[in-house]
């Protein structure tokens, strides 16, 4: 859904109706009548973007551990570092003299950060991350990719990825999509 793309502040309640919408039932009716008025509401809400003196980008993920309940795969941190390296693909591409732009990951959980910068992806409690993102593990060995330690009321992903009360989520609100304090 476009909206999801556009509105990161109600991508959590849309992915989890995603997840049940092939079987409607009142609840997710109720669900989504609830979500238009906050729609209405904050109308005016939108991703805005702001010029910084750097070419770095910085990426807040978070943690999961075997969330799809249809794979048992725990991917949420990896794929935010896909969507990273498309972004600095596509801003390679406009802006040639961002192609070496570094990425940095900013993550609340300790034991994911050990995984990632002590001894990357090679375990024996790291064989259920799946193969196919292993080429990520290199990238962070080259050092375009980095990995540094948010506290956890700091961690902005929260907001799409666990429902927050109404303070947290104008916090993480403003934060993620540059609307004024």
């Amino acid at each position: 859904m476009w909206t999801k793309l556009t509105r990161p502040d109600i991508a959590l309640p849309l992915n989890k109706l995603q997840k049940i919408a092939h079987s409607p039932t009142g609840r997710i009716w109720n669900a989504l009548k609830r979500i238009m008025p906050y729609l209405n509401f904050t109308k005016d809400f939108g991703i805005t973007y702001v010029r910084g003196s750097g070419l770095d980008l910085s990426v807040f993920v978070n943690a999961s551990y075997a969330d799809n309940e249809v794979d048992r795969r725990s991917t949420t941190g990896l794929a935010g570092v896909k969507e990273a390296l498309f972004v600095r693909g596509v801003l390679s591409f406009i802006a040639p003299e961002t192609s070496g732009a570094k990425i940095k990951v900013l993550e609340d959980n300790n034991g994911a950060l050990a995984l990632i910068i002590e001894n990357p992806f090679s375990s024996a409690r790291s064989k259920h991350i799946d193969v196919r993102f292993h080429f990520i593990r290199e990238l962070f060995k080259s050092g375009k990719i980095t990995a540094e330690y948010v506290p956890t009321g700091e961690q902005h992903a929260d907001m799409l990825t666990k429902v927050l009360g109404r303070k947290k989520l104008d916090y993480h609100r403003k934060a993620l999509m540059n609307l004024p304090v």
